[in-house]
């Protein structure tokens, strides 16, 4: 039986793809998650999170200018959903 090993390129996409959607999703649970649950600790916890801000960039050559920056928002759900995904994507061999 022949083992693949993957590339470094390949685990480098992994890694990446797992953060960027693990992140995106569990954002986006936590926010509705927030819609849902009463005001208390519980939803301190699971709601609010970290923001780390890149501050903006600006390249300004002569003909145009452009501006880059971007924002980063984790929370604990977001953490959640980056560890299941992993998880999720090994177990169904759709990355190998």
């Amino acid at each position: 039986m022949e083992v693949r090993v993957p590339s470094k390129g390949r685990k480098l996409g992994y890694l990446t793809l797992v953060l960027m959607l693990g992140l995106l999703l569990g954002t986006v649970v936590g926010e509705i998650l927030g819609f849902f649950l009463p005001e208390s600790p519980v939803k301190n916890v699971f709601v609010l999170g970290y923001t780390y801000e890149f501050p903006p960039a600006t390249l300004n050559l002569i003909i145009f200018s452009v501006t880059f920056g971007f924002t980063i928002k984790a929370n604990v759900v977001s953490v959640l959903f980056v560890f299941l995904l992993a998880h999720l994507l090994k177990w169904f061999n759709i990355v190998r």
